[in-house]
């Protein structure tokens, strides 16, 4: 079994709440026409690969469950580029049904491509909860 070695970790986190009535970003528009490589939970239950997917669409679409998170994807990818990782190694994975907490309503990983295979490193999941 392998294993990636680090000396040391360092995490960021950032919780951003929104009016589970509308999650819209207001800067969304800033980033709808990017492309990015998504990996959707149909796709890996259909044995396909990822695919680049215009952001607005994915979206509009429903592949990705709203606004805020498709932003806070953009604003992810465009980061991880601006601090090297080249964008042919870099996609956004969807957690399964059964990878999602009971209480996730979408969740998307930035995983880059390495010698190890493709390794998680960043987590983005829309957390609301639904009354019942």
């Amino acid at each position: 079994m392998s294993g990636i070695r680090v000396r040391e970790f360092t995490m960021c986190e950032i919780e951003h709440f929104v009016d589970p009535s509308d999650k819209s970003h207001p800067k969304f528009n800033k980033v709808g026409d990017m492309f990015l490589k998504l990996y959707s939970a149909c796709d890996q239950m259909d044995g396909k690969a990822a695919r680049i997917v215009k952001l607005s669409e994915a979206v509009e679409s429903g592949m990705i469950n709203n606004q805020t998170l498709g932003y806070y994807m953009a604003r992810t990818f465009l980061y991880l580029i601006s601090v090297g990782i080249d964008p042919e190694r870099l996609r956004f994975r969807q957690h399964m049904g059964n990878e999602m907490a009971h209480y996730a309503q979408d969740c998307w990983d930035a995983e880059i491509l390495t010698s190890y295979g493709w390794i998680e490193c960043v987590g983005h999941a829309d957390r609301t909860i639904t009354e019942t």
